[in-house]
């Protein structure tokens, strides 16, 4: 057995160190596709927005032992390493902890610095055609997320790209920005960062919504898990966790802070839905009016994995099967097809709401770490 992860993300890291922990696989049987450094995006998005502390709790991070981010805070002695009742952990120190992790491991050796644009299977092995090569494995496993598939709203279809940014766009630097839409985390994270060089206008359709963390804990385990596995529509399912999953939220202090520089006047909120944009003014329901400059998007990702080029080729060639919603349908074990494994949103329908989340990620690894161990190990 070897295997090929697709994705070198926090979900991607996470996965393959449970394989190696549990002796799923050798290291030199396992490749990771990543066509930038190891979790570049996640890095990069959170620092544009100049995040300090992540949303979820200490337990929730790579590494297969649940304690081991505490533990590293200790040995290295970070100061304020945890924030508030659920213990978020520090980015910087979340970052150290996974770049300390694949060091250990040294899973640089597993990196394959390609980007995957096209799978196919011919007598039990999977072929991975990537920009700059090809690669074969029997175990495939796609741990590549959607913030690459960005929501872009339809009231932006005539206004020039150069107008505005999706803050999921991490390549480009969120430092131009004037008018912030969205009503979630990653918009305060992004109005607090801008407003500290110029006023900024906040567009949200509803009122701030307090949430410390985006499911409830109940997600995490029977509570309310058990009736969502019991569920055996998919409609029902998908509906299950879009109520549950607080979109458009933030925790308490975020809007604290955010009302705080409201009181300053270094940002404006408007409650408002958008009817039009042009390249100069946002123009709302109401008959508002809003000059920008420039916008930057906080609208989350788009939920049509054709637009994803990989998907699609999977999902078209193979037939692979999908709800009414688009997304995947998969084992317990969350083979979605013939040797092939997903995690993150593709997973969604089996793991529930916390799928994205970094938790997701270590859910993900622990189902499909328990399929593969019934595989005998061995390298082509």
């Amino acid at each position: 057995m070897n295997i090929i992860i697709i994705g070198g993300g926090i979900h991607g890291i996470t996965i393959a160190l449970r394989l190696l922990q549990d002796h799923v696989i050798t290291k030199e049987a396992l490749q990771i596709m990543e066509p930038g450094p190891y979790t570049q995006q996640w890095q990069q998005i959170t620092s544009n927005i100049d995040m300090d502390y992540l949303r979820s709790p200490l337990v929730h991070h790579v590494h297969p032992n649940p304690y081991d981010l505490k533990k590293f805070a200790k040995t290295n002695e970070y100061t304020q390493a945890f924030s508030g009742y659920y213990q978020r952990p520090q980015l910087e120190m979340f970052n150290d902890h996974i770049q300390n992790a694949i060091k250990e491991n040294d899973l640089e050796d597993c990196h394959v610095y390609d980007k995957a644009v096209a799978l196919t299977k011919e007598n039990h092995l999977w072929t991975v055609t990537g920009e700059s090569g090809t690669y074969q494995a029997s175990h495939i496993i796609l741990a590549t997320g959607l913030n690459h598939v960005h929501h872009i709203p339809d009231f932006l279809s005539a206004v020039s790209p150069a107008r505005y940014q999706h803050i999921f766009d991490y390549q480009q630097p969120l430092n131009k920005a004037d008018v912030v839409i969205g009503g979630g985390i990653t918009a305060c994270h992004a109005v607090r960062k801008l407003a500290a060089d110029r006023p900024v206008t906040l567009i949200m359709r509803h009122d701030i919504r307090c949430h410390e963390l985006d499911a409830e804990p109940g997600w995490l385990g029977p509570k309310n898990m058990k009736a969502f596995n019991q569920t055996q529509s998919y409609v029902t399912r998908r509906e299950m966790i879009k109520e549950a999953r607080h979109r458009g939220s933030m925790p308490m202090h975020l809007k604290q802070s955010l009302k705080y520089l409201e009181v300053k006047g270094k940002v404006n909120i408007i409650k408002g839905d958008i009817k039009k944009v042009d390249d100069q003014i946002i123009t709302l329901t109401d008959g508002r009016e809003i000059s920008y400059h420039r916008i930057a998007l906080a609208t989350g990702c788009g939920s049509d994995l054709c637009q994803d080029p990989l998907f699609s080729q999977l999902i078209q060639t193979y037939q692979l099967p999908t709800a009414s919603c688009g997304f995947p349908v998969v084992s317990h074990n969350l083979e979605w097809f013939d040797q092939l494994y997903v995690s993150g949103p593709l997973a969604e329908l089996e793991l529930g709401p916390v799928s994205r989340n970094i938790i997701g990620g270590r859910k993900a690894a622990e189902r499909i770490a328990e399929a593969l161990k019934q595989v005998p190990v061995s390298s082509f």
